[in-house]
């Protein structure tokens, strides 16, 4: 049964996970339940004894607010708006061709570039300006490929280091790399920096080498493994990102690969810009049940995997300013290319339609900046009506302008990659806490009933 304040996620005979969308309360069904509440649901009869029993229970879920609660569809007050993070793009170049690359190469189709000190220091120091009310900011160095601007960076931390001291604020560092570059002497300075490093690898070679390849179709794959296993001796504070595409939508082998190679912090994103179509969704399906049922084997094995997509929290989680308004481009978050021009974000930079201002010219766009301020969940028809809207928090602003209808008409596929992924998480977390397993800090030795499981979680 589908509807826009329910999930029912089967994890088992007799066991059904029952989600209230709106309050996020989670219960424990058994089928006779599950068939009374679905019942209810489709404003059909109640017939046996068992029923009416079941659907004494429910209906005192339903009073407490913690089953079919309702959402009065307003957003919370006193929120701070100010910048909290910025995205570098030190380099517009790249020594890789990745052809479904959604920065054109690394150039974002402009001119190749490298960021000046001139233009970093004015960013870290926008961000620090703007940032009124926040204890911690954040910058992320981003390309094309950003240690091919290496020692920008270096100065740039130091800087910003410099800058957080007299500011009394505390600033964290993040980049994403290629992994080409990534050398001891680099490697030192991001571990000591505690700089958190995004390693793009797509898993198995094949997989890698037919999308990541240098300028003369050479594959990167024997190259960057090396540098990201020396690289993760050193450190937990990585994460490993692959991309599927229609060419591995059975990208669980691709994650067990990566595990296998003792990569413990993975994340498998969709591609961004290929076809990948309706008609591919059985098989990505199929592929995160696959997923899921490894990231349990390996969890009672006792060698759990991080797995960022199936790390929701069904307990406590995002604030619920985040799960309506999503990741803040626009106004909490910014990207800067190297000639200062600013974005709501870096995948929107080929579109001078979200072109902000400059950071040398000391302009920005106020008004742009509210457009994406009042974006939200409330105002896109799509998401009233979904399940999932408090947990992809409308989707991907850049993805919707790209490929769906525009900023407040989601692209339909995102959604439904969105909502496969997130069914096999609350599979996944709705079988830890069932089975008892340990994650996350939990610890579920209580036996768990049929019986709802709110008291638990509280």
């Amino acid at each position: 049964m589908i509807h826009e304040n329910i999930k029912i996620v089967v994890l088992a005979e007799d066991q059904n996970l029952v989600l209230d969308v709106n309050s996020g309360s989670i219960h424990l069904f058994d089928d006779i339940s599950t068939k009374a509440l679905n019942k209810y649901l489709q404003q059909q009869d109640l017939e046996t004894e068992e029923e009416l029993e079941a659907w004494q229970e429910i209906e005192e879920l339903i009073k407490e607010g913690s089953l079919m609660s309702v959402d009065n569809g307003i957003l919370p007050k006193n929120i701070n708006h100010n910048i909290k993070s910025i995205c570098l793009n030190v380099a517009h170049i790249c020594n890789l061709a990745c052809p479904y690359c959604f920065a054109s190469g690394g150039n974002y189709k402009g001119a190749e570039a490298l960021m000046t000190t001139e233009v970093g220091k004015k960013a870290i120091d926008f961000l620090f300006d703007n940032s009124l009310g926040r204890s911690i900011v954040e910058v992320d160095f981003f390309g094309g490929e950003p240690l091919l601007n290496f020692p920008l960076i270096k100065e740039l931390v130091a800087y910003g280091e410099a800058v957080s001291k007299r500011k009394n604020k505390a600033i964290k560092w993040s980049m994403t790399t290629n992994g080409v570059l990534l050398d001891e002497n680099i490697s030192k300075f991001l571990v000591e920096h505690n700089i958190g490093t995004v390693l793009s690898i797509d898993g198995r070679k094949e997989i890698h080498d037919y999308n990541r390849y240098f300028k003369n179709h050479k594959g990167s794959f024997d190259v960057v493994l090396s540098n990201y296993l020396e690289f993760k001796e050193h450190t937990q504070d990585y994460v490993a990102r692959g991309t599927y595409t229609s060419r591995n939508l059975d990208f669980y082998k691709d994650v067990a690969y990566l595990k296998e190679l003792g990569f413990n912090h993975l994340s498998m994103e969709p591609v961004i810009g290929e076809k990948i179509t309706m008609d591919d969704l059985p098989v990505i399906k199929e592929s995160y049940q696959k997923l899921s049922k490894l990231y349990l084997k390996w969890l009672k094995e006792g060698e759990p995997l991080d797995f960022f997509h199936f790390n929701i929290q069904l307990k406590g989680g995002p604030c619920i300013y985040k799960r309506i308004t999503a990741c803040g481009a626009g106004f909490e978050y910014l990207a800067i290319t190297p000639t200062g021009d600013i974005y709501p974000c870096h995948q929107l930079i080929e579109d001078n339609n979200y072109l902000m201002g400059n950071i040398m010219e000391d302009t920005f766009n106020e008004d742009l900046a509210e457009v994406f301020l009042n974006t939200n969940i409330y105002t896109k028809d799509k998401c009233k009506k979904c399940w999932a809207r408090f947990y992809c928090s409308g989707g991907c602003h850049s993805n919707n302008i790209k490929y769906g209808n525009g900023l407040n008409s989601p692209d339909e596929l995102s959604c439904e990659l969105q909502k496969l992924r997130l069914e096999a998480a609350l599979y996944v977390q709705g079988k830890i806490l069932v089975e008892g397993l340990t994650a996350d800090g939990f610890k579920g030795s209580d036996i768990i009933t049929k019986e709802k499981i709110n008291d638990l979680l509280k």
